[in-house]
């Protein structure tokens, strides 16, 4: 896949994402978005539950082992590769999916696609790996 399009794709989605978030909250009456959400205190008690969500977080594969790494037993599936990945998580269409970037943009971005797909319990990490780790909660590089 070329540079530009493994970024620009998913900056133009997100950036779609973005303004419909806005146009929602403005005149919420005219523009209907709606997605899930989850905070990374809600999730860490849901991940050490006995029915944990799958995690799937959207950052590139270097992005996901680096820096102060990722949410264990996380999968690491980048945003642009998602729809190449629905047979692999079709048999969480019915379960709780949580997914996770930075910041929390593009993993609405990634609930909508999954959303579209037909993915029915699909959460963004409000907040993303970023206010995990600020949280103290565990990380792993492996």
């Amino acid at each position: 896949m070329s540079i530009p399009k493994y970024y620009l794709k998913p900056m133009v989605k997100y950036w779609k994402s973005t303004l419909k978030m806005i146009l929602q909250s403005a005149w919420p009456e005219r523009f209907r978005y709606e997605w899930s959400e989850i905070t990374v205190d809600n999730l860490f008690d849901r991940v050490n539950s006995n029915q944990p969500p799958l995690l799937i977080d959207v950052r590139s594969p270097a992005e996901f082992n680096g820096g102060y790494g990722h949410i264990p037993n996380a999968r690491s599936i980048p945003v642009l590769e998602l729809e190449s990945n629905f047979e692999d998580l079709d048999s969480f269409k019915e379960k709780e999916i949580v997914t996770m970037c930075p910041g929390g943009g593009m993993s609405l971005v990634a609930v909508e696609i999954l959303a579209k797909a037909g993915f029915t319990d699909v959460k963004s990490l409000i907040g993303g790996t970023d206010e995990w780790h600020k949280k103290g909660y565990p990380t792993t590089t492996v």
